[in-house]
């Protein structure tokens, strides 16, 4: 009834709807609700490395990774496809934060030799990395970097400050960096257990973490990735291209909740009869559905879209979009199953905390229908 298959025709190529499949296989057996609530909130590191190694388990490190590199090179419309799942099974494993934003962000460095070598690395999952860019409250990058810095100290290369707001700095080996060097923008690939790199995490509303982390290392040439005007332009469309999986998080995680309510006001009885059979319900049930119906759609054709000129476009649509209809769907789901929406015991209640903190990550919708805004009037002016 929601799926993104039959909206989307990558979904419907043998390949990938064979990638798809394995991984909804995964998800039955290993992750989901009670997974997620047995480990929401735990201050070791490590349990956030053990979800990431589910996906190198089930194949998904390789996914978006060219084949000439050892990985399946299957286009970024494929994250979207994976991410719906992942939200539906409501899977703690890091996939968008750890696999879709520092592969784009590598992947659009074009033929660049360092960043191929982690990617290979990447695709075996002997690497985890992590993208540490914002030194604040969210925005697009541009060439200011008031805190962090890299400069060269002799035959090396030295970062200092701080980056915040990390997402899946607990699991990583490295964190690709976004800093200054010489006036203009570099990336720099930092171990993560490297001496001066600390990190402090803090404790989001559905029970995972993001990270500040603090910078005053000495790490090698060879430790750049890339600089220049370059360094920008990519985590632009890495940025897009996670903010498009993310969307794909968020309807996972919206027709998940529809799809428990609708089964609840069928069951549940009032007055003798099931809630479902009250018109003023009925109407409301059918409100979600539409909105989760155009979401559908919209998310299809960016699928389709990705890796193409409309891919920023779509990218913010579709988190607009997304994010507002999953923070609706998920208000509804509680009002329509009354207290025990809100008992702890009961799955709803960790579907709406992982919208909370999903539909806010990378820009909320708000700040996507802004960033559209100004596509259209640059468009008009043109």
């Amino acid at each position: 009834m929601f799926s993104l298959r039959q909206a989307s025709a990558l979904a419907r190529e043998p390949d990938v709807s064979a990638v798809v499949e394995a991984t909804e296989r995964f998800l039955a057996s290993a992750s989901g609700p009670a997974c997620f609530r047995q480990a929401r909130g735990d201050p070791e590191a490590a349990v956030d490395a053990a979800a990431f190694g589910r996906l190198a388990e089930v194949g998904l490190t390789g996914a978006l990774v060219p084949e000439d590199l050892g990985g399946l090179g299957f286009p970024a419309g494929v994250a979207v496809l994976l991410a719906e799942r992942l939200g539906w099974s409501l899977a703690r494993e890091p996939f968008v934060e750890n696999l879709v934003l520092p592969y784009a962000l590598l992947l659009a460095l074009g033929n660049n030799a360092r960043a191929h070598a982690l990617l290979g690395g990447m695709a075996k999952g002997g690497s985890v990395v992590c993208v540490a860019f914002q030194e604040g409250a969210f925005a697009l990058p541009s060439a200011e970097f008031p805190v962090a810095r890299i400069e060269k100290v002799g035959n090396g290369l030295r970062l200092r400050g701080r980056k915040r707001f990390v997402v899946g700095a607990r699991a990583s080996t490295h964190s690709l960096v976004l800093a200054p060097l010489e006036g203009e923008a570099a990336l720099l690939c930092v171990p993560s257990g490297a001496a001066g790199v600390t990190r402090q995490d803090k404790l989001l509303a559905d029970g995972t973490f993001w990270s500040d982390v603090e910078f005053d290392t000495v790490v090698a040439e060879d430790a750049l990735i890339e600089r220049g005007a370059s360094c920008i332009a990519a985590l632009e469309n890495a940025l897009d291209v996670a903010n498009l999986a993310l969307s794909g998080e968020l309807y996972g995680l919206q027709t998940r909740i529809l799809e428990m309510t609708l089964d609840y006001l069928k069951t549940r009885e009032q007055f003798g009869q099931p809630l479902g059979a009250f018109q003023a319900l009925q109407h409301r049930a059918v409100n979600l559905y539409t909105r989760a119906q155009i979401g559908r759609f919209l998310l299809g054709e960016a699928v389709d879209a990705t890796e193409t000129s409309a891919q920023a476009q779509y990218a913010s649509r579709c988190k607009a979009r997304t994010a507002d209809s999953a923070l609706e769907i998920a208000k509804e789901g509680i009002q329509l199953h009354g207290a025990i929406g809100f008992s702890d015991e009961y799955d709803l209640g960790l579907y709406v905390k992982r919208i909370l903190v999903r539909s806010a990550w990378l820009g909320g919708a708000d700040f996507h229908r802004r960033r559209l805004e100004s596509f259209e009037l640059a468009e008009a002016a043109a």
